[in-house]
C-alpha cells in the first residue's frame, strides 16, 4: 500500500481552494519534517504511537508549541481524508500536543519608552510607516498593500482590503489573511496626516516601488532596532502585538481589539494576550467590590 508519504503527496496534489503559500507550506512540512521520520510507514500501518514519537521529534528540534500545532494540524486533516477508504480511524485524532504560555514563547511587546527609542533611532523617510505600524496594528501584509484611495481622512479609518502575499510563485495581491480580516480600522487623524498621498501605494520604497517585508526589516527595521539598544530583539510583527497590548493595559475590551485586529475569532485574541489584559481584570475587581458594598 501507499506509504504515509506518498498519500500526503496525494492529498497536496488534489487541494483546490487554498492559496499557494498554504499549499508551499503543506509541501514543506511534508519534505523537511515527515518524509525523513515517520514518512516511509505504509499509511495504513501508522499507528497513535508513531504520532506521538513524532510530536516528541519536532519538541526536540526546536519547534515552537505553536508551529507543532500547525504541523499537526495539517498531517491529522490530512489523514481524515484517508478516512474510511484507506485506514479505519485517524491516528493522529485527539493528539495531546506540547502548549506554550499563550503566544508568549514568541511575541514581544515593547513599552512606550522603548518604541520611543525605536522611532528616534529609525531614519526619517521610514518613520511614518514605523509609527503606522504599531497604531493601527495591522499585519506587515495589509499595509504594504494599502492604496491612498483606502483613507478615510475626514473620519480616521483605513479600509483592509487587500495584502501581499509570498509564495513559490512570488509576490501576489490576494484578499486578507481571514474573512474577519477584510475591516475598516480606525487610525489617530495626527498620524494619517503625516502620511503621502501621491504614489500608487500609501507606503513605497525609495524607487516608488511596494515596500518588501526582508528588504524592510534588514535594511530599516533591525539597524534601528540596533541602534535603539533593544533587548530581546523585536521584529516588525511584534509592533502588532504592541498595539494590542497598549489597547488592552489601556482599558479598551478585548472583544474591540479582537476586531481591530482582524482575529478570525475572540477566541484567537483571548488565547494570546489574555494574560496582557490586567486592565479588565482589574475593573472586574473594582466591580465586584463596588457591587459588595
Amino acid at each position: 500500500g501507499m506509504t504515509l508519504t506518498e498519500w500526503l503527496t496525494r492529498h497536496i496534489d488534489h487541494l483546490t481552494g487554498l492559496e499557494q503559500k498554504s499549499i508551499d507550506d503543506y509541501r514543506r512540512y511534508v519534505r523537511r519534517d515527515i518524509a525523513s521520520t515517520i514518512g516511509r510507514i505504509p499509511l495504513e500501518a501508522l499507528t497513535e504511537d508513531d504520532i506521538g514519537k513524532w510530536v516528541q521529534h519536532l519538541e526536540l528540534t526546536g519547534n515552537s508549541p505553536k508551529t507543532i500545532k500547525n504541523k499537526h494540524g495539517f498531517l491529522s486533516g490530512a489523514l481524515s481524508k484517508a478516512v474510511p477508504r484507506f485506514i479505519a480511524a485517524n491516528p493522529a485524532a485527539g493528539r495531546w500536543l506540547p502548549r506554550g504560555d499563550g503566544d508568549d514563547d514568541e511575541i514581544r511587546m515593547l513599552t512606550v519608552d522603548e518604541f520611543d527609542r525605536l522611532l528616534e533611532a529609525t531614519t526619517d523617510y521610514w518613520k511614518p510607516l514605523m509609527e503606522f505600524l504599531v497604531k493601527s496594528g495591522m499585519r506587515w501584509g495589509e499595509v504594504s498593500a494599502l492604496k491612498p484611495g483606502d483613507v478615510d481622512r475626514t473620519h480616521g479609518t483605513v479600509k483592509v482590503r487587500r495584502a501581499w502575499k509570498y509564495s513559490s510563485r512570488g509576490y501576489e495581491i490576494g484578499p486578507p489573511k481571514t474573512k474577519r480580516s477584510r475591516r475598516t480600522v480606525a487610525v489617530p487623524k495626527v498620524m494619517l496626516d503625516k502620511l503621502d498621498y501621491s504614489q500608487e501605494w500609501l507606503f513605497v520604497n525609495r524607487d516608488g516601488g511596494p515596500v518588501r517585508y526582508q528588504g524592510f526589516r534588514r535594511r530599516v527595521f533591525d539597524k534601528a532596532v540596533e541602534r535603539a539598544q533593544l533587548d530581546p530583539a523585536p521584529t516588525p510583527h511584534d509592533l502588532r502585538h504592541t498595539c494590542a497590548s497598549w489597547m488592552l493595559n489601556g482599558g479598551v475590551p478585548i472583544t474591540v481589539v479582537s476586531r481591530h485586529l482582524g482575529h478570525e475569532s475572540i477566541k484567537v485574541t483571548v488565547d494570546i494576550y489574555g494574560d496582557v489584559d490586567q486592565a479588565s481584570a482589574q475593573l472586574a475587581a473594582d466591580f465586584m467590590n463596588t457591587v459588595l458594598n
